[in-house]
């Protein structure tokens, strides 16, 4: 279950509103996998464009014996 990445681009890239249910993972590399890589912001003052995710939901996931990570949130 692999969400993003929000790309760097010129406009306001978001992932809204995604609801995963009832999955089942046995050895995954990543079961839940979150890939931030937010649009360019001026010197993390907030001007400029930038990316969002947000309101993603997870409901009745069962993970077993991930190789790596069981949650990974990173770029």
């Amino acid at each position: 279950m692999t969400i993003g990445s929000v790309s760097a681009t010129d406009s306001y890239d978001c992932i809204r509103n995604i609801t995963f249910d009832n999955h089942r993972f046995y050895n995954p590399f990543k079961a839940i996998y979150v890939k931030s890589n937010p649009a360019y912001v001026s010197n993390y003052t907030g001007e400029g464009p930038g990316g969002e995710i947000s309101n993603i939901v997870y409901n009745n996931i069962e993970i077993h014996r991930p190789i790596w990570w069981a949650i990974y949130i990173g770029p």
